[in-house]
């Protein structure tokens, strides 16, 4: 399975695709959500984990890029500001939301969660 995360936190990103990666996934990351849609083209993914609040294109809209070229698109958006509006937009759009800070083991419960719903 391949995972491409975007996070505008380097670390962030890092994190994320190690603990994926210790699942067996292959993850790639990002800190620059123009070059994950640009990446997405190139390549396909699985699954996508974006954070909401980037600089240049917020995760909602990046995710709302993606689900319109491939609707069956797998996303998780994750944010620190995980309030009603966001889940009402998560629910919208047809991605899962999670909220900061999460811990490994709920990163990897939200990918199965995603990928079960197929």
């Amino acid at each position: 399975m391949r995972v491409l995360v975007v996070d505008d936190d380097e670390t962030s990103c890092q994190l994320l695709a190690k603990v994926l990666q210790s699942s067996g996934m292959e993850a790639d990351w990002t800190i620059d959500g123009l070059a994950a849609y640009a990446m997405a083209q190139q390549r396909h993914y699985d699954l996508f984990v974006l954070d909401v609040h980037m600089p240049l294109v917020l995760g909602t809209e990046l995710a709302e890029g993606l689900k319109n070229n491939h609707p069956s698109t797998k996303v998780i958006l994750i944010s620190s500001f995980a309030d009603d509006v966001l889940q009402k937009t998560a629910t919208r759009l047809g991605v899962s939301l999670l909220s900061k800070p999460f811990s490994p083991d709920r990163l990897l419960e939200a990918v199965v969660e995603v990928l079960q719903c197929t």
